[in-house]
């Protein structure tokens, strides 16, 4: 019944339809548009643009789109795939199997890229469906009387609605049901909650994942400003991974500000995160962050950037916080470390960091990130446990061995108890789920990311992860889980990185697809993951499977 009323209402819209509508709202995290734009970034064509605040607003995308006028006017000096991306991503070729669909459904694809469009002088509507249907079999490692072989599928059904009203006002929004059947589940029954899901139920029977998926924002942009308000994501830093902010944990309320001016970029960003709740009939207790970022283009290709944030809790148990968001920290310009001695003294979390990009030659590009939770030069070389800290670094490589094709590499380490803090509810977490790298604390981490692109309808990505990390045992805290109070550490000196139980783990993920219409996509691909712990011994999975995903990216277990 649903499937039929959204079809109608697609029905409906498309008898209003004229073609060749500009894409509105936001792009979504490892879209497209985001890979090709930080292509020619690596290349050295973008050196201005912005890339690493994601996930960019359309209209962003479009501006840098803008830059490259010149370039694609020159057929050499885009491959001729990139000349064909970039033709489609400015409206003037339409996708993939468009003409063929059309005659089944004129009212389809009209703009050559959204299934159901209005485009007016003064405001615009895109309608899109949203599909991500999986099925495989994971064979696994015997333990007890567990199954070797297990069902792994996702069952995905959507719709995303995204427009324009006025020359400054946006609009994004996306509705997903979701099931979902892991090889490893690993649902949290006395909280209610799973990895990346947030809030969600379990079937036993099926040992299946149910849980729904929103996101929404309203916009203001204009010259020097975007403002949003609503629910998504983010991840800033120049790699794939983030220490500072990734797009690990589950969705959440918030309001952004960007400003850019000249060659800079300034960001506020002020979040109502989420701490998990005891059961299902208890109040979800909320916790904050407000965020400052402020990166800075700079000659001969390299982009700086310094970001902070302060995470607090709407109460603590002591009663020394009012309820609710601090005001304090809705200043947009001031220090937040200053703030939080003066107002909170040790019941707040502040983080602060940089990172660091460089273009050393067209098609290779080095960064690096560095995130001090606490530090103190002091207490350097003695192994004092709050000296948290981390560190990534790595490179993207464009267009070698092959062209079109894109290789990133990162090296993280973080040290035990980083993101953690002596009041759990002011941890830098989001349900359970790390607001920062997915290694977690207490862990170093290398992956490898590959993406090839041979034709505009052709894609294959692989990505490798290697993490080695102590964790916690049933009654020692050694710095693996922030959302345990700091001060049930195992020790305050000779704090050492990997300390605790020690486990290897590999993850390995790889699909090749087909794309039949714009962002529709039949493809297989393969899942696998080891676990060599040294307490419980070696544990792993292989899962192929084939997947059928319609405006959705590719959904990885880390990334």
């Amino acid at each position: 019944m649903r499937l039929r009323l959204l079809f109608c209402l697609f029905v409906v819209l498309g008898g209003v339809m004229p073609g060749w509508a500009q894409q509105d709202g936001l792009l979504q995290l490892n879209d497209p548009l985001h890979r090709f734009l930080l292509r020619q970034q690596v290349l050295g064509r973008l050196p201005d643009a912005f890339l690493s605040h994601q996930p960019l607003s359309a209209y962003e995308a479009q501006r840098y789109l803008d830059s490259l006028d010149s370039l694609a006017t020159q057929t050499i000096a885009l491959s001729p795939v990139d000349w064909q991306l970039y033709a489609r991503f400015r409206g003037r070729a339409p996708g993939p199997g468009v003409a063929t669909f059309r005659k089944a459904m004129p009212f389809s694809f009209r703009n050559g890229r959204d299934f159901v469009s209005i485009d007016h002088e003064d405001y615009a509507v895109q309608v899109n469906p949203l599909f991500y249907l999986t099925y495989g079999r994971a064979r696994q490692t015997a333990r007890g009387d567990r199954d070797t072989s297990v069902p792994v599928w996702q069952n995905t059904r959507g719709v995303r609605a995204s427009g324009h009203i006025g020359k400054h006002i946006f609009f994004e929004t996306r509705l997903q049901e979701n099931q979902r059947r892991d090889a490893w589940p690993a649902f949290q029954t006395v909280k209610e909650t799973a990895p990346r899901l947030g809030a969600s139920k379990f079937n036993e029977g099926r040992q299946a994942y149910d849980y729904w998926f929103v996101t929404g924002l309203v916009g203001f942009r204009s010259q020097y400003f975007e403002v949003r308000l609503g629910r998504d994501h983010n991840r800033w830093g120049f790699g794939k991974g983030s220490l500072m902010l990734s797009n690990y944990a589950t969705t959440y309320d918030q309001l952004q500000i960007r400003t850019t001016f000249w060659r800079v970029q300034y960001t506020n960003l002020f979040t109502s995160l989420a701490s998990p709740s005891a059961g299902q009939d208890e109040f979800v207790p909320r916790r904050y962050g407000a965020f400052h970022r402020l990166a800075i283009a700079l000659p001969a290709g390299f982009q700086a950037e310094l970001f902070e944030t302060i995470m607090f809790a709407s109460s603590d148990s002591l009663g020394l916080r009012d309820a609710g968001f601090d005001v304090a920290y809705l200043n947009p310009i001031i220090f937040y470390r200053a703030v939080e001695v003066e107002r909170a003294g040790l019941l707040d979390n502040s983080l602060l960091g940089g990172g660091l990009a460089w273009v050393a030659l067209p098609g290779l590009r080095l960064h690096t990130q560095l995130l001090l939770d606490e530090f103190r030069l002091g207490q350097l070389g003695n192994g004092w446990w709050a000296n948290k800290w981390g560190w990534l670094a790595g490179f993207d490589l464009v267009d070698w061995p092959l062209s079109n094709l894109m290789v990133r590499m990162e090296y993280a380490r973080l040290r035990p108890y980083l993101y953690s803090h002596r009041t759990p509810t002011a941890a830098y977490l989001h349900y359970d789920d790390l607001l920062g790298h997915p290694a977690g604390p207490n862990a170093r981490d290398l992956a490898l990311f590959l993406d090839y692109q041979p034709t505009t309808r052709l894609r294959a990505s692989l990505s490798v992860a290697y993490t080695q990390r102590g964790r916690n045992t049933d009654t020692e805290n050694f710095g693996s889980d922030p959302s345990l109070s700091s001060n049930s550490r195992v020790s305050d000196t000779d704090v050492n990185l990997l300390q605790g139980i020690r486990q290897n783990q590999w993850l390995l993920e790889a699909y090749a697809g087909y794309e039949l219409l714009p962002d529709v996509y039949l493809e297989l691909a393969v899942r696998a993951e080891s676990i060599d712990d040294d307490e419980t011994g070696l544990d792993r999975y292989v899962a192929p499977f084939v997947m059928l995903r319609w405006g959705l990216p590719f959904q990885s277990t880390r990334y």
